[in-house]
């Protein structure tokens, strides 16, 4: 669906719940906020089903980074989550082989350096997640430091992107990144959440008038 055809869709689902009507700007905002949720809840379960896969293919990204101890994620703008790091290290005899980075958790990461069967090294990488200085000036930066022996060679990022907001209001139009088959999920949690706002403000007139009420009762 285009992103108009979507809010087609949320009218007519508004109109059937016989609720108040929503801008175009509002059911893009209520849009964006489903999008999002529903990247971060098949995120959790990416790996292991292939209905979360198929949602969220079309933000699936790949950047090589070529030569780096550390991937600096706040450089990259529309970064939301890591899926898979990889990079070439020389083996005992010298030779190149491409690896998989893997992730190291902090309780783990002092413990392996110690334990021969685990320490990170050329041949078992690892990297761990860290808040650090980056850059000049330097600013707080979401990174991956890499555990290894040597700084490994092309290195590659595969990662979620931040899907990009819809917007039906200034040309050109943005449609929803995620594939077609999931806009009528998109659209049907959009409402729900708009019904749900609509809910609550009644919710909290109707308490703003039974408080009012009773304020003019003791008087």
């Amino acid at each position: 669906m285009t992103i108009l055809e979507m809010h087609k869709l949320a009218d007519l689902l508004i109109d059937k719940a016989d609720a108040p009507w929503f801008t175009k700007e509002e059911k893009d905002m209520f849009i964006n906020l489903s999008v999002n949720q529903i990247v971060d809840v098949n995120y959790r379960v990416f790996e292991k089903d292939e209905e979360a896969r198929a949602k969220l293919n079309t933000i699936v990204k790949t950047i090589n980074l070529g030569s780096v101890a550390q991937v600096n994620l706040t450089a990259i703008n529309d970064f939301r989550y890591t899926l898979a790091l990889k990079g070439t290290t020389p083996d005992k005899c010298g030779n190149l082989i491409s690896r998989k980075i893997s992730p190291v958790q902090w309780d783990d990461e002092a413990g392996n350096q110690n334990d021969p069967f685990n320490k990170n090294s050329n041949t078992n990488l690892g990297y761990v997640q860290v808040n650090a200085q980056v850059g000049t000036p330097a600013v707080d930066s979401n990174v991956l430091n890499i555990l290894s022996d040597t700084t490994p060679t092309e290195v590659t990022l595969v990662y979620l992107k931040t899907p990009t907001n819809v917007n039906s209001i200034s040309v050109p139009i943005v449609n929803c990144e995620l594939p077609i088959s999931v806009h009528e999920e998109v659209v049907d949690l959009a409402v729900r959440k708009m019904l749900g706002t609509v809910e609550s403000q009644v919710q909290y007139q109707m308490q703003s008038n039974e408080i009012a009420s009773e304020n003019e009762n003791k008087k």
